[in-house]
C-alpha cells in the first residue's frame, strides 16, 4: 500500500512488478531473443552451404584476414540482442555484454558439432587408426586442411596455420555478435523509466562557408576565405551560446526561436550538411518522463571522413522538452 506523500519511481515499479523482477525477466527475453536469431543465421549458413554451390558465407574474407562473412553471420545472429533490449528497456552493461559473448561462441560450438554429428549420420567417418572420427579430430583436420581457393578449386592445405584463419572466424561472428547491443551503451538512457531515451536532430546551424578552391599562391584569396570561414563559426557559436543561455532558463519557446531559422530537414538543412562544418543541435528526452537535454555537437567533413564532436550537453526540464519536441 503506498501511503500518502510517498512516491515511487518508474524505474522501482511498472506495470504492478518490482523494477528487479521486470529487470529478470527482460534479461531472459533479451537473452533468449538472441539465442532465437543465432540460431536462425546459423540455420541459415548451414541450409545455404548444403543447397547451395561454392556459397560459404563463412568462408569470406577480405584481403585474407578480415573475417568478412563470419563479421555478417554473426551482426544477423546478434541483433536479437540489440533490438530486445531496446524494446524491453533492459540496459546493455558490461555484464549483458559477457554472457553475450559466452553464448556466441556456446552457439558457434554447437553449430559445428551439429555439423559434424549430421555428417556422422550419413556417413560413419572414420580416423587412420580405424577408430571412429571424434568430433576434436574432426576440427583438427579442418583446420589443418584450410585451404583458399585457386581459381575456383581448391589450393594447397595451410596446415597450423589453418587454425588463425579458422580462429579469425570464430572472432569474426563473436564480434559481429557483440556489436548490436554494445552501440547500444552509447546510447542515452533513462535510468528513472528504465528506458532507452530517443536523440532527434532540431538543427543544423552552417558554422563554414562552402568549399571552394583557393590557390595558394592568391594569399588575398586565402585570406578572404579564412575571414568568412571565421565569420561563419563566431555566427555558430553565437547560436550555441543563446541556447544555452535559455536553456538554463527552461525556455523552450525561445530556443525554438532561436533555431527557426536553422530547420533539420529540407533544402536548407541539405546545403547546410554540405558544408565543411555545421553545428548540429540535437534533443535527446525520455518518451515516457520527457526528462532530456539539448546535445549540440560540431560537424566536420564528408562521408567515410566524417568526424563528431560532442560538446556539452544542456540540461532541460520535462515541461521544455515536450514544447520543444512539439507536444
Amino acid at each position: 500500500m503506498v501511503q500518502e506523500g510517498s512516491t515511487i519511481s518508474v524505474s522501482e515499479e511498472r506495470g504492478g512488478l518490482p523494477a528487479a523482477r521486470l529487470s529478470r525477466r527482460a534479461g531472459l527475453m533479451v537473452l533468449l531473443a538472441g539465442a532465437v536469431t543465432t540460431a536462425l543465421a546459423l540455420l541459415g549458413v548451414w541450409w545455404l552451404d548444403n543447397n547451395t554451390t561454392g556459397f560459404h558465407i563463412m568462408g569470406w574474407y577480405g584481403d585474407y584476414v578480415i573475417p568478412a562473412g563470419a563479421l555478417l553471420v554473426g551482426l544477423a545472429a546478434g541483433s536479437g540482442y540489440g533490438v530486445a533490449s531496446y524494446l524491453t528497456g533492459l540496459r546493455i552493461r558490461r555484464g549483458v555484454l559477457l554472457c553475450v559473448l559466452a553464448l556466441q561462441l556456446a552457439g558457434y560450438a554447437a553449430a559445428q558439432y551439429l555439423e559434424f554429428r549430421s555428417l556422422m549420420s550419413q556417413v560413419e567417418l572414420a580416423d587412420d587408426d580405424g577408430q571412429p572420427l571424434t568430433f576434436a579430430r574432426y576440427y583438427h583436420l579442418r583446420a589443418v586442411n584450410f585451404a583458399w581457393d585457386n581459381h575456383g578449386r581448391p589450393g594447397e592445405p595451410l596446415g597450423g596455420w589453418g587454425y588463425f584463419f579458422m580462429g579469425l572466424g570464430v572472432l569474426g561472428f563473436v564480434l559481429g555478435g557483440v556489436l548490436a547491443p554494445a552501440i547500444l551503451l552509447k546510447v542515452p538512457y533513462c535510468e528513472r523509466c528504465a528506458l532507452y531515451m530517443k536523440s532527434r536532430t532540431l538543427a543544423l546551424v552552417p558554422a563554414s562557408v562552402p568549399y571552394r578552391k583557393v590557390s595558394k599562391k592568391d594569399p588575398t584569396a586565402q585570406a578572404a576565405l579564412q575571414e568568412e570561414n571565421a565569420r561563419a563559426a563566431a555566427s555558430a557559436d553565437g547560436v550555441i551560446e543563446r541556447v544555452t543561455a535559455l536553456a538554463a532558463k527552461g525556455d523552450a519557446l525561445a530556443i525554438n526561436t532561436v533555431l527557426a531559422p536553422y530547420p533539420a530537414r529540407g533544402s536548407e538543412a541539405r546545403r547546410a550538411g554540405k558544408l565543411p562544418a555545421r553545428l548540429r543541435v540535437g534533443l535527446v528526452r525520455c518518451r515516457e518522463c520527457s526528462a532530456g537535454h539539448l546535445q549540440p555537437a560540431m560537424m566536420t567533413g564528408q562521408g567515410r571522413g566524417i568526424r563528431v564532436q560532442p560538446l556539452a550537453r544542456l540540461p532541460l526540464p520535462p515541461d521544455a522538452t515536450r514544447v520543444i519536441a512539439g507536444e
